[in-house]
């Protein structure tokens, strides 16, 4: 769960608490000008973050562990990198993202998923990146695509898609169909 999101509902949850807390107070007349700037302040701030999760996220993954040696596309105007992150512990997972750099211009994120035991990426033609993410005897947990890495973006939850930085930065962005479901 993004950081972003996980203040978002501690927020929310907060917000919740103080509106059963101001209903309570209203119902005996004992409102004070704090409690209500205090309520109407966390409201806001879960509002605000909630709508900038969603619609605003610029899909930063930095701060992940190396997954292999960049990798140069065949003309070398694009390096690709991979990266991965274990989440919950021993009863977590891990997140892997691929990472396009062009020549001359930043990291560009092109691919976020649910790691599996078989991950790979190769260059196929310059601009055509294939992820390979599959767990042999699991079909249904495949999430290996192509990628034209100045056009697509692929998300494993589709929950970057709905970003107007994401739908302004690419083409087209791929949704995964989730951890339990057929990728195709």
């Amino acid at each position: 769960m993004g950081s972003y999101l996980l203040i978002s509902l501690l927020v929310l949850g907060a917000a919740l608490a103080g509106i059963l807390l101001l209903v309570r107070l209203l119902a005996r007349k004992k409102v004070t000008k704090g409690m209500l700037a205090a309520f109407l302040g966390l409201t806001a701030a879960a509002i605000g973050l909630s709508i900038y999760e969603t619609h605003f996220h610029p899909f930063d993954r930095s701060g992940g562990e190396s997954y292999m040696e960049p990798l140069d596309s065949p003309s070398g105007r694009y390096t690709a990198s991979a990266y991965y992150r274990p989440y919950g512990g021993a009863a977590g997972g891990v997140t892997v993202w691929v990472d396009v750099t062009a020549e001359g211009g930043k990291p560009k994120t092109v691919y976020y998923a649910e790691a599996n035991s078989r991950f790979d990426v190769q260059w196929t033609d310059d601009g055509l990146l294939s992820v390979t993410n599959e767990e042999p005897g699991y079909p249904e947990s495949n999430r290996s695509t192509d990628l034209e890495v100045d056009k697509e973006l692929y998300h494993d939850t589709g929950k970057a898609c709905g970003s107007f930085l994401v739908k302004r930065n690419y083409e087209t962005c791929i949704e995964g169909k989730g951890f339990h479901e057929d990728n195709g």
